[in-house]
């Protein structure tokens, strides 16, 4: 269930490189960075 929303800022390079990122895998940006933080999570 997906009930919990975070805000959050970072520098502006950071942000261009998850937006390529997430475009290269034609998912959204908020798609991108759930992904990332799963897959850190399970390590």
């Amino acid at each position: 269930m997906n009930d919990k929303t975070l805000n959050m800022t970072m520098p502006s390079d950071l942000y261009e490189r998850l937006q390529e990122e997430a475009k290269k895998k034609n998912i959204s940006l908020a798609a991108l960075v759930r992904m990332i933080c799963s897959e850190y999570l399970q390590k």
